[in-house]
């Protein structure tokens, strides 16, 4: 027979404590290390020491005097090693009460146990976009799907796939960061990252011959918090739209800026209200076929539209004033980033500011709700919720009167307008 021991209910405390402590003796200073926290016939007991490494070592070996008090011997039959007894043993000293060791080992084969394929993370990555591509997904999902892996590969250091855990995901998670690089991202942006790793960690754990899967045997994604719809609101940031005075100096600004490589862009981000990010550089590729003057219409296809669905925008009187007299300029001209980032700045344009006015002062005028969710590509829902009310129907018919003079380079209040008048005395004269 073997002899093992079996673990009994923990009865001491083992929460020692080292504190330094500064000691003056015959006018001399010293620091000490004082060890606190055990109990020896019902008192608590401290020990002072000279050297924290003298310190350290008592700790150790009083500590493991402590967690062996009220160990019971027994004799049992067992086919383990000498070996694995003991490391039985620490394993138990390990859990403590929080788990028992099936429950340990089950979580770890679970998370840890290779599959009979294993694939490192960023290979998997490889094949997983591969296959989307092929599934024809649009190349801004795909790029951004790409971005977001490729990130997360290199936060956790190029393990294999089921190497992956969810703490690991969740601690990726909370590292990610607003704009300025400091606060934490938002709930709505957490929700997006782990929408991406969830996808495809799913991937990863289905079964498919031709790609050596699974690579993992769960979906370590699933146990990480996803915020609620609720939540995600709580943070989302107010509205803002421009007057209708300040658009009029942003698009005369345009028209100057650089020699006006920008003002088509605004015009159409301002007076059709196309989504700034994807759908306008989208457009730009193919302008000539989704811009159409005569009819007066704008095609936003699905691979362009964020929506993933066809939309087609109206081209206002004023919008293609604007596009006429800018025909055969590019919506997007080159060194676009740094332009636009330029000019954004000198005139604080926050996110989405384009978007939210053209939809604000198209429900003002037309009062039609339906009408411009289906150009915006928004929901009926979300356009009385954010966009209804914010401005009478007279600053909706002065928005979209606004239009180009390239004889004085600037924008005026409507074609008949004076530029030596002030918008409000332009706007009495029409």
């Amino acid at each position: 027979m073997k002899r093992t021991r079996t673990i009994a209910k923990k009865t001491a405390g083992t929460k020692l404590t080292i504190k330094e402590a500064h000691r003056v003796v015959n006018g001399k200073g010293y620091m000490a290390y004082m060890v606190q926290g055990w109990k020896e016939d019902g008192k608590w007991q401290r020990k002072n020491f000279k050297n924290r490494s003298d310190a350290e070592r008592f700790v150790a070996l009083k500590r493991v005097e402590l967690e062996n008090e009220g160990r019971s011997q027994r004799m049992v039959l067992s086919p383990l090693s000498d070996t694995q007894i003991e490391e039985a043993v620490e394993a138990f000293d390990l859990l403590g009460d929080t788990y028992t060791l099936n429950q340990a080992v089950e979580f770890f084969l679970a998370n840890h146990r290779p599959p009979e394929f294993t694939i490192l993370l960023d290979n998997a990555i490889g094949v997983y976009l591969g296959e989307r591509e092929a599934d024809g997904i649009r190349e801004r999902t795909l790029r951004q799907k790409k971005s977001t892996l490729e990130q997360f590969d290199k936060f956790v250091g190029g393990l294999k796939v089921h190497e992956v855990t969810s703490e690991k995901v969740n601690k990726y998670l909370k590292s990610l960061r607003a704009k300025d690089g400091i606060s934490p991202a938002t709930r709505k942006t957490w929700n997006n990252y782990r929408n991406e790793l969830n996808h495809f960690f799913a991937w990863c754990s289905q079964s498919d011959l031709a790609t050596n899967r699974p690579y993992c045997f769960n979906n370590v994604v699933q146990e990480v918090r996803h915020f609620t719809a609720k939540q995600v609101a709580e943070q989302k940031e107010e509205i803002i739209t421009t007057s209708v005075q300040e658009v009029l100096d942003r698009m005369s600004h345009a028209l100057s800026f650089k020699g006006g490589v920008l003002a088509k862009y605004y015009a159409l981000a301002y007076f059709a209200g196309i989504r700034p990010e994807g759908e306008l550089k989208g457009l730009a590729e193919h302008e000539a076929k989704l811009i159409n003057l005569r009819t007066q219409t704008i095609i936003i296809p699905p691979a362009l539209s964020k929506t993933g669905e066809k939309r087609s925008v109206s081209i206002s009187d004023n919008l293609k004033a604007w596009l006429e007299a800018l025909e055969g300029q590019p919506i997007v001209p080159k060194n676009f980033d740094r332009l636009n980032k330029e000019f954004r700045k000198q005139h604080g344009f926050t996110h989405d500011e384009t978007r939210h006015t053209f939809i604000s002062y198209h429900v003002a005028l037309n009062r039609s709700v339906g009408d411009v969710a289906l150009q915006a590509g928004n929901s009926e829902s979300i356009v009385k919720k954010h966009y209804l009310n914010l401005y009478p129907q007279e600053e909706g018919q002065l928005f979209f009167q606004i239009f180009p003079n390239l004889k004085n380079g600037t924008a005026v209040a409507s074609k008949e307008s004076s530029p030596n008048l002030s918008l409000e005395e332009n706007f009495k004269v029409i």
